[in-house]
């Protein structure tokens, strides 16, 4: 069985976000339109499809670390913040982004929470991200040539 382990995190998170742009329950919020994703970026993302790609990767990493926060979101997805000419720091992305979009991951069922833990994958969840890996493994065979193994 293909799970997203033995597929390429790029190619699984595109495959997913196809998947998620036919889903009704996840659309970008009114609010988030014009936010930045982190204090580390000047400016918002300029990609159309960024939140289903963003809802795409929350998606993996909730199927990786089996269970994660808020707060662990925001670290995954920060980044360097650029402080002149003082050294660089680490910072946490956004928690509006990520909160909103595990709370659409949620409405649609492949997210529940779990107090005090965290969210995790739903049985319907993790079915989802099974099947969507065995799909894209069936469709990128042909030109990554060591996956024939699987």
């Amino acid at each position: 069985m293909t799970t997203p382990y033995d597929i390429p995190a790029k190619d699984l998170i595109e495959g997913i976000a196809k998947k998620l742009e036919k889903d009704a329950n996840i659309e970008i919020p009114k609010e988030n339109i014009y936010s930045k994703t982190g204090l580390d970026r000047e400016s918002p993302p300029t990609n159309q499809n960024w939140w289903h790609i963003r809802c795409a990767a929350i998606l993996r990493k909730v199927y990786i670390n089996n269970n994660i926060g808020v707060e662990r979101m925001r670290e995954e997805f920060g980044g360097k913040l650029n402080r002149g000419s003082k050294p660089s720091k680490a910072r946490a992305g956004s928690g509006t982004i990520a909160r909103r979009a595990l709370q659409q991951l949620e409405k649609a069922g492949y997210i529940t929470k779990i107090r005090g833990r965290g969210r995790m994958l739903s049985p319907k969840g993790r079915s989802f991200m099974d099947n969507t890996s065995k799909e894209v493994m069936d469709h990128i065979k042909s030109y990554y040539p060591g996956l024939d193994k699987y």
